[in-house]
């Protein structure tokens, strides 16, 4: 989830505007640390980009075109192009991104995150996106959430002052397992199930039964299929702009990164909008370890997004990074080790999350049988 705006509820629309521009930080969650001038938290990247040495630039993200009436994405050569293509087409109606708002005396702060609708009012998105944050001497708990289905979805989406149509309220059915006995201001760590479920306050309207997300267990899926390292991953989410200069921090032991800007990352992965980043499995989770790694390159915001592996099939929930290195104050850096990670459908907490949350939550038998997978 990235740190977007903070404004104060007495202030009038006008000098919100401003302040989104004076004082707005997007960083990624986790590891907060206090501004000791205004006290409002500050959130460290957990995110990272990657380079690609083959076209010698930095890897960017896909956007989706609409001419009225179709919809389409330009990508690259990929393997199974014509099944892939068709899969991130019909799955693209069902992301959304997410808004979590803090609330502290008068000063309200929002994050986001993206997720992915497996019915008409469930959502499936990772469960960190709801840490609690700590503001000053207090550990504050998310007051509201709401989601947006558009694309674009600037922030200004989720004004209260003149919400957008496509906005809904959404409300957890449950973080993580029930072993993790997770609350509202449970901090979930890296040996927590790293998932949530949402339930939207209304339907979406213009979902058919067959739009609805298709994990495809019965499929050509990981339940059935060695997915072999180094193939095709499809990450689809919303990523977040950058503004602060700090961002570029993580990446300056990384040589490759010389010429990083902030606008650069900005232009390079679409920013406000739905677009998909391509990587490759880096590394399989295990039984005991619910992790895989991959190099799809994400911003903040990124966090809860769907990836997909090389047969189109439900891959996992991208949460962050792995295997960085912490400064004295805190601060993160990127190693050539360092990659993201999703919870992988493989991983006994991902099966277990499936069977406690997932299926007791989906009220149509059709829909059910998509998802009964071997729960052992």
């Amino acid at each position: 989830m990235i740190l977007n705006r903070i404004w104060d509820q007495n202030i009038d629309p006008l000098l919100h505007f401003l302040l989104h521009y004076l004082i707005q930080s997007s960083s990624e969650e986790q590891h907060i640390i206090s501004n000791r001038i205004d006290k409002v938290p500050k959130f460290i990247c957990n995110e990272r980009a990657f380079f690609n040495n083959q076209t010698n630039s930095f890897d960017k993200t896909y956007t989706y075109s609409y001419d009225g009436f179709n919809c389409k994405t330009s990508l690259p050569k990929i393997p199974n192009e014509n099944q892939i293509t068709s899969t991130l087409l019909s799955i693209r109606h069902l992301v959304l991104r997410i808004a979590v708002f803090y609330e502290r005396k008068t000063t309200t702060e929002m994050v986001f995150g993206s997720g992915c609708l497996i019915t008409n009012k469930l959502l499936l998105t990772s469960g960190h996106t709801f840490d609690p944050i700590q503001w000053g001497t207090d550990k504050v708990s998310y007051s509201k959430i709401l989601v947006a289905f558009c694309d674009p979805v600037p922030d200004t989406v989720f004004s209260f002052l003149n919400p957008h149509q496509t906005v809904y309220q959404a409300k957890i059915i449950q973080r993580g397992i029930v072993e993790d006995h997770i609350t509202d201001y449970t901090e979930i760590k890296d040996n927590y199930t790293d998932l949530a479920l949402l339930e939207l306050d209304n339907e979406v309207e213009n979902v058919t039964m067959d739009q609805y997300f298709d994990p495809k267990f019965d499929l050509k899926s990981s339940k059935l299929v060695d997915v072999l390292l180094n193939s095709k991953l499809y990450l689809i989410g919303y990523n977040g702009e950058l503004i602060d200069q700090d961002e570029l921090k993580p990446y300056q032991y990384l040589k490759d990164f010389n010429d990083l800007t902030i606008d650069k990352l900005n232009i390079y992965h679409n920013v406000n909008y739905k677009s998909i980043s391509i990587g490759n499995l880096i590394k399989e989770a295990s039984e005991s370890d619910q992790y895989s790694l991959h190099n799809c390159s994400t911003l903040s915001g990124s966090s809860g997004s769907i990836i997909l592996n090389c047969y189109g099939s439900l891959a996992g929930i991208h949460i962050g990074i792995n295997n960085f290195r912490k400064g004295r104050e805190n601060d993160i850096f990127f190693n050539t080790e360092t990659y993201n990670k999703y919870v992988s459908i493989k991983s006994n907490q991902f099966r277990t999350f499936i069977r406690e949350t997932v299926l007791p939550n989906i009220k149509h038998d059709e829909l059910v049988k998509k998802w009964l997978l071997d729960s052992k």
